[in-house]
């Protein structure tokens, strides 16, 4: 009889454990997962506002050629639901350093007065910018969930449910920086 009790506590406490651990792991995944909504949000906002910028800037004739269809393909595979994060991100990068080259540019010629240039320009910034904090508060998820994976009773659970690893952000810009993977 005190065997039959004392297992059956032993599985209650493990069955208490499991439920826990799977739970405390779905909030974190779930975290993440609506940490890189926003990001996706912003990408495609980022999309719309650098649509517009090229526009304006064509329109005074300050775009190199061939920049809105090389652009056109980095924004295709940026906003590619069928790309990984990872090379969604690379061509994020890639636009950036564009966009940041644009800028400098456009600030330089001292004959642009265009309102509409101003406007849409710091919309874009500001977007840069709202996407940076996006970033940093997924990294900060992405550290939870990960050591989330290194606590018990969540370790045992996300090995037997296959729970990996994230990297965050800055990870993977560097991977993809220290590999050859170009867009």
């Amino acid at each position: 009889m005190g065997f039959a009790i004392i297992l059956g506590i032993l599985i209650t406490i493990t069955l208490l454990a499991w439920l826990i651990g799977y739970s405390v792991l779905l909030k974190f995944v779930t975290y993440m997962e609506t940490r890189w909504q926003r990001i996706t949000h912003l990408l495609s906002r980022v999309e719309r506002s650098t649509t517009d910028f090229l526009a304006i800037l064509d329109q005074h004739g300050l775009l190199p050629a061939g920049t809105t269809e090389s652009l056109e393909k980095v924004m295709e595979d940026m906003q590619d639901p069928a790309n990984e994060r990872s090379d969604q991100l690379h061509a994020f990068a890639i636009l950036n350093d564009r966009l940041q080259f644009l800028f400098e540019q456009a600030e330089a010629d001292d004959d642009i007065t265009d309102a509409e240039l101003r406007e849409v320009t710091e919309d874009l910034k500001t977007t840069l910018t709202l996407l940076e904090t996006a970033n940093q508060s997924y990294n900060d998820a992405v550290k939870r969930y990960n050591k989330s994976l290194t606590v018990i009773p969540t370790k045992y659970v996300a090995n037997v449910h296959q729970f990996k690893p994230q990297l965050m952000l800055e990870e993977t810009s560097n991977r993809l920086s220290s590999s050859h993977h170009a867009i």
